[in-house]
């Protein structure tokens, strides 16, 4: 021992300057700023080694876990307590596919139900109700106790924590939930997940909500006042980051967003009689996690931390900071493209939302993009958690990334600039009114530019897409389902359930409705308990809470940008190109001069043209121009990429551009590199805007067929 120490000390502990020498002579004249420092989309600068130095201001201090303000995790033995939660979305249309999914899965390593609900039940609306096109969309078509009864058949829900997304008629949905429970003797004590409606997550994606929102929240206000007496542990108002995330925005603006929605949600409680500590004690968060590992990570923290700030400065105690999160994998990354590599994102996201203590996680099933999830991707999707927990045991180390100076460091950054997003909101007049204005629209949209822009430049990565594609991978068009058949199916089982009751039933059904219109706010979920364990459907529920209610506020939705979506429409577009044209989508690839030396030009050029799915010519290398230009005959290509170095380019670039414009007809002609060569239609580099360049080229071979 004492040796190793002796030696130990014959080293010099190299300071931060001297590594600073050592790595400006290994970048032989470059700038250090410009080569070792990168720029996040969030506008944050990222250095390339942290120091305890870049930590030594932090806020928080030395916080612990389980301590405000929750910076590192709700509970001081992070997960050894208590693992996150597996709750997995069971994407699946009827209660019956719904409840054999589930049944399986439980018996598989899911812990939690997590019931999404379609889009007619988002709205409120029985099956017969609805547009055919909302029946079944999205998620599963509910219409009574007696399908929610069939969706958790044999499932025990005293010791099952469940998550409902029920959209607008998360009052009806309640109602049906307890009903279920007093037949089924449960005690509500005993119960835990979430229940509830988030009517900014509703309007910013639909672009409305099928009521004011007035009504909405003061329904929110009836739910949280009754669960906080029949299930204290139910936490009834959900508030969402997903239509930040997926409609592009940076992990700062999404999270300042997503703060602005909860504080609307603590104002409108407040106007409703509920104070703000109550609120919190009612409130969970549900956030999308996406591939910027340690930023993720970093939001996961940041978020707790500034929730218990405006807490704090709500006058409410620091435990009413203890928030729960719901994460799910990011809808935004995931590819039709190569949609294999989803499984490697999906894991990378989960690593991430554990890292950060997500509370409860969904990690999306590879194919969610494209179809419904089958046995198989939904058993990879579930064991990438079980894998984390079981055999990588993050669950037995409370905040993992607490400590690291980077991590620290990102975790500080990224704060102060959501915060900064989040009082250009507050002074904007708050999330409503940005929503109305069209303030909070346009800040999205333009960091979904800026996203787009890293991408088409590949500046930013997205494997098998963007970088690296499969030449032999192209997208079939999307399976969609049978709404009309499904609509048809739906409507005999409403049909079937309203008939199969006697006329005395249904005149009971229709005084219990009379009674919810007749009672205050007090008593209203009582009565609506009694009409659905009557009988009573969810859009009757709703209906008559709403007779005199309707929507009054529309705004400019912001819609599900998924990352990859214009790569995989310029690879639809150039096959159907390819089986339309008799030579197909073909780029030739000229190679000129010195074969070792021109191979990583050539490397790029081949991915260059494969992200946009062209059918790569090779003719191998060529000496002399008329080589080449014979080559481009035999081959009828529409495009020809001369690719060497840039000493070649000056010997033979300009007289073969000049030939191959003379064939008939012309290809288009592209030099890989930036040379400047006469007659070349276009130069393709590593800052080249891929989509813009492979889109003319589509758009000219589109022309020649």
């Amino acid at each position: 021992m004492n040796e190793k120490k002796s030696l130990l000390n014959d080293f010099a502990v190299p300071t931060l300057d001297e590594w600073r020498v050592e790595v400006e002579r290994l970048l032989k004249g470059a700038p250090f700023a410009k080569k070792m420092f990168t720029k996040t989309l969030e506008g944050l600068s990222v250095g390339p080694m942290y120091t305890a130095a870049d930590s030594c201001d932090l806020p928080w201090g030395n916080g612990m876990p389980g301590q405000a303000p929750f910076l590192r995790g709700n509970r001081a033995a992070g997960f050894h307590a208590a693992p996150w939660l597996v709750a997995q979305e069971l994407p699946f249309p009827t209660c019956e596919a719904f409840n054999q999914a589930l049944h399986h899965d439980l018996q598989r390593g899911q812990t939690a139900v997590n019931l999404v609900l379609d889009r007619a039940g988002h709205e409120g609306l029985d099956p017969d109700q609805a547009a055919s096109n909302l029946v079944g969309a999205g998620g599963t078509s509910l219409g009574s106790l007696a399908d929610l009864e069939t969706a958790l058949e044999g499932v025990d829900l005293s010791t099952t924590p469940f998550f409902v997304q029920s959209g607008s008629s998360f009052l009806a949905v309640c109602a049906m939930l307890i009903a279920l429970l007093k037949k089924q003797g449960i005690d509500g004590n005993l119960l835990r997940g979430c229940v509830g409606s988030d009517p900014i997550f509703g309007l910013v994606k639909h672009g409305r909500i099928p009521v004011s929102m007035d009504q909405v929240y003061d329904e929110l206000a009836v739910q949280a006042r009754n669960a906080a007496e029949r299930a204290p542990a139910i936490r009834t108002l959900p508030v969402f980051e997903d239509p930040w995330h997926e409609g592009g925005a940076d992990s700062a603006l999404s999270l300042g967003l997503t703060l602005a929605g909860a504080v609307h949600t603590l104002r409108a409680m407040e106007q409703r009689g509920i104070e703000p500590a109550t609120t919190a004690t009612r409130l969970q968060f549900f956030v999308s996690i996406g591939s910027d590992f340690f930023m993720e990570i970093a939001k996961l923290r940041a978020l707790r931390m500034l929730w218990s700030d405006i807490l704090t400065a709500s006058g409410c105690p620091a435990e009413a900071g203890r928030v729960p999160i719901h994460a799910r994998t990011s809808r935004r990354t995931q590819s039709v493209l190569d949609p294999h590599v989803n499984m490697l994102r999906a894991t990378t996201q989960a690593m991430s939302a554990v890292f950060g203590g997500a509370d409860s996680l969904h990690v999306s099933p590879f194919d969610e993009s494209f179809r419904g999830p089958d046995e198989f991707s939904r058993r990879i999707a579930r064991n990438v958690q079980l894998i984390l927990a079981r055999e990588c045991r993050f669950d037995q180390v409370a905040d993992p990334a607490g400590g690291s100076w980077y991590v620290e460091s990102l975790t500080r950054d990224l704060a102060r600039a959501a915060w900064e997003h989040f009082q250009t909101i507050e002074k904007a007049g708050g999330i409503l009114k940005g929503l109305e204005s069209g303030l909070v629209q346009e800040m999205v949209a333009e960091a979904a530019a800026r996203r787009a822009e890293r991408l088409a430049t590949r500046r930013d990565v997205l494997i098998g897409t963007n970088q690296y594609p499969d030449p032999a991978d192209a997208p079939d068009p999307d399976p969609k389902m049978d709404h009309e058949e499904f609509h048809r199916q739906r409507n005999a089982a409403m049909e079937a359930q309203r008939t199969s009751s006697t006329q005395e039933g249904h005149l009971l059904v229709l005084a219990h409705l009379e009674k919810i219109v007749e009672v205050g706010p007090d008593r209203m979920m009582e009565r609506m308990i009694d009409a659905a364990s009557e009988g009573a459907t969810l859009g009757e529920l709703t209906g008559v809470l709403r007779y005199e209610s309707a929507s009054d506020l529309e705004i400019e939705p912001i819609p599900l940008r998924r990352d990859a979506e214009p790569f995989e429409n310029l690879r639809v577009r150039v096959k159907e190109m390819g089986q339309a044209n008799e030579d197909g989508a073909r780029v030739m690839l000229a190679c000129l001069g010195d074969t070792a030396r021109y191979m990583p030009r050539l490397e790029f050029t081949r991915r260059f043209f494969r992200v946009g799915g062209f059918d790569i010519v090779e003719q191998g290398f060529f000496s002399d121009v008329a080589a080449v230009i014979e080559a481009a005959h035999v081959a009828g290509a529409g495009a020809v990429a001369l690719v060497g170095l840039d000493d070649t380019y000056s010997e033979m670039a300009a007289e073969a551009a000049a030939n191959l414009g003379e064939l008939d007809p012309p290809p288009m002609i592209f030099l890989a590199g930036q040379a400047d060569i006469a007659g070349v239609d276009e130069t393709i580099h590593a800052r080249s805007d891929v989509l813009d360049v492979l889109g003319r080229l589509a758009a000219k071979m589109e022309g020649r067929s």
